[in-house]
């Protein structure tokens, strides 16, 4: 390892223009412009939300290439591992914490990837690529008064890359390898064309586990998958169309060891048209039709065969088997923007959507009831599977105001309307007031509710052992005070959030109970009374010079929060740069969780440092898990927890052209 570092910072000094600008020295005014707060341009000081940006080349300093694992690095966030629905991440926002990552809506250039079933992303996006980034926006907090259902505590908007052509190959420390390919071209000035084509295999680490049934082996966790996301410009009308593919194998699926038997399989395609222009030179609008796809297949180890399960009784084959579930969403909606004047902005938008699970089933090997061999896998379709063929339509409309009362001070009042044909409707407000005395100073104070729609998990699940859905559900609600100091001053940029979280009707597992549906008398999908939670989120970010800069994030909460997370965490960048060698130390910080045992306040830390050696071509080598931390994180099937990777090298070479 210290000759590979030697040959890669031992290349003479040379300089490049594209390289003389620092991030880092720019002003974050002037670095940040973003839309998701309010559809309209502005900047994280004048935005009427608490938000944060990622920008592209904070991602290749860091050498993170998936939003979940930079995602421990945005305040107020979590990603961890988990293994409820088979191996995924769970995304957790401001100390809620649930396995489908459901209280967050993502988006790619605007268009949701959240999928029908589960409500969230940890089934079918998993390790979402991030090599066609340009950067990275995040509301933290409540955005269902600009985007309707799972804007329920944040909002993240992935903007892609365009004008870029680049390659890159990287190999890893545990048999991995991973390519991708950005390409851009014109033809006029009229059309562009953006296309990125990704690749990745990884073999997986080595643990010895010891699975719900009392089986301890050797396992491990491969992964791989394909992306591919294209743009097709033509004047003001824009094509894009997306597919992304993930196969897992052995670890634990649906709570078992299952060495060559454990495999998913996710796919999510979509495509879409969008068309933007002015009438009379005032009115901008917006008109997108969209439409996507999913599928989910899970076949995996429900019970080993020779392992006791009662006094007395064994299984002589292994109980295999699991769900099976594709589902489609078409969507169209229509956003306008009316300026009154430079200082009073009239927004509006209304969204039809239609979705549907197009093919349901249950693969088992074995009869649910006896536990007797089939002799073959047979497919449970019709009413005998674990979900049914239903239908959501969502109708939604929204308005949002923006006036400037001052010169320093901007007001922000909006409410979006949403109903469902399955369960009712929503009305969802929004206030902020925002006083900016300068252009690197404002103080924000920030109302809002949203609501999160049930899933067809949670309202139609049946026939399983694990849960049975309850078709009258009530939405899930939260309103939000938030008060949000940022500044800039010198070298020093400072943000810090406090918020108050009030919920009311958060969906849980109950009591199990008596129904034709539910024969394995499965806990029952309920409403809970109200909760709530409060805390602060910091920021303070040091740039020492052109080349060196210091973050730390802290998160805290009070004792009287009802969350499921760690009430303190954190996070700590270093970036240096000297020359044509960049290097990144990043840490991320998680206290005491009670709902893990044994496992006390960890740190787990990443290094990338990187080499230009010209214009055209970039090395680096990425350790992630830097110091092999041993540490779980939180399940509610395994109350001990799940484990995750150790040290991983991973060795990469860019190619610009």
């Amino acid at each position: 390892m210290r000759c590979i570092l030697l040959l890669l910072f031992s290349c003479p000094y040379i300089s490049f223009a594209e390289d003389a600008i620092d991030l880092f020295s720019l002003d974050l005014a002037d670095l940040a412009k973003i839309k998701i707060a309010s559809k309209q341009v502005q900047t994280v000081y004048s935005s009427p939300s608490s938000v944060s940006v990622i920008t592209r080349a904070q991602l290749q300093n860091m050498g993170i290439t998936n939003l979940q694992s930079l995602l421990n690095f945005v305040p107020g966030f979590q990603s961890t591992r988990d293994i409820e629905q088979g191996t995924a991440n769970r995304i957790s926002v401001r100390g809620r914490s649930t396995a489908l990552s459901e209280s967050v809506l993502i988006q790619i250039d605007g268009k949701k990837i959240n999928d029908l079933y589960t409500g969230g992303i940890s089934i079918l996006n998993r390790m979402l690529d991030l090599g066609f980034v340009k950067q990275i926006e995040i509301i933290r907090g409540p955005g269902s008064a600009l985007y309707g259902s799972n804007a329920f505590l944040g909002v993240i908007n992935i903007v892609t890359e365009t004008q870029r052509n680049e390659a890159s190959v990287a190999i890893d420390s545990i048999g991995g390898i991973s390519s991708n390919i950005l390409l851009n071209s014109r033809f006029d000035n009229s059309q562009q064309l953006d296309a990125y084509v990704s690749l990745f295999k990884q073999n997986g680490d080595d643990y010895f586990i010891t699975d719900l049934f009392g089986v301890n082996e050797q396992v491990k966790d491969p992964i791989r998958g394909g992306d591919l996301y294209l743009k097709y410009k033509i004047d003001k009308l824009l094509f894009t169309a997306r597919y992304m593919q993930r196969k897992l194998d052995d670890f634990i699926a649906l709570g078992s060891i299952g060495n060559n038997i454990n495999n998913e399989n996710t796919k999510q395609w979509s495509i879409a048209a969008e068309y933007k222009n002015k009438i009379a030179d005032k009115l901008d609008y917006h008109l997108l039709i969209s439409h996507s796809e999913d599928e989910w297949d899970t076949f995996a180890l429900f019970i080993p065969k020779n392992v006791e399960i009662a006094p007395g009784f064994a299984l002589d084959e292994n109980f295999v088997g699991g769900p099976y579930l594709t589902s489609k969403t078409s969507e169209i909606s229509l956003n306008l923007t009316y300026p009154l004047n430079e200082e009073h902005f009239l927004s509006f938008g209304i969204t039809y959507e239609n979705a549907a699970i197009t093919d349901v089933y249950t693969s088992t090997s074995h009869n649910l009831f006896t536990l007797e061999s089939l002799g073959e896998v047979e497919k449970l379709t019709g009413e005998n599977s674990f979900n049914a063929l239903n239908t959501r339509t969502i109708t939604s409309f929204y308005v949002q105001d923006q006036i400037k009362l001052g010169p320093n001070v901007e007001l922000t009042a909006g409410a979006r309307f949403d109903t469902y044909n399955d369960f009712g409707s929503s009305t969802n407000p929004r206030l902020a007031l925002v006083w900016k005395p300068s252009s690197n100073n404002s103080l924000k104070f920030m109302y809002g509710s949203a609501f999160r729609a049930p899933n067809f998990l949670e309202l139609y699940d049946r026939n399983n052992y694990v849960d049975f859905g309850d078709v009258n559900l009530n939405a899930e609600e939260v309103t939000t005070t938030e008060v949000a100091w940022l500044t800039n001053v010198a070298n020093w940029h400072v943000e810090i959030t406090a918020f108050d979280n009030q919920f009311k009707h958060l969906i849980v597992l109950g009591e199990p109970v008596e129904h034709p549906e539910n024969p394995f008398f499965a806990p029952r999908f309920t409403n809970t009374n109200n909760k709530g939670s409060q805390g602060i989120e910091s920021l303070l970010q040091y740039n020492a010079s052109e080349n060196f800069a210091v973050k730390l994030i802290w998160n805290w909460f009070t004792a009287s929060s009802d969350i499921n997370t760690a009430r303190n965490t954190g996070a700590l960048v270093f970036d240096y740069q000297q020359g044509n060698n960049q290097i990144n130390f990043a840490s991320y910080y998680r206290g005491n969780n009670d709902f893990i045992e044994n496992q006390k306040g960890y740190f787990v830390s990443y290094a990338n440092l990187s080499h230009r050696y010209s214009s055209n071509l970039k090395f680096s080598i990425a350790i992630s898990n830097l110091f092999n931390k041993n540490f779980k994180t939180q399940s509610i099937v395994y109350p001990q927890g799940i484990a995750n990777r150790g040290r991983i090298f991973t060795f990469k070479t860019e190619y610009s052209f």
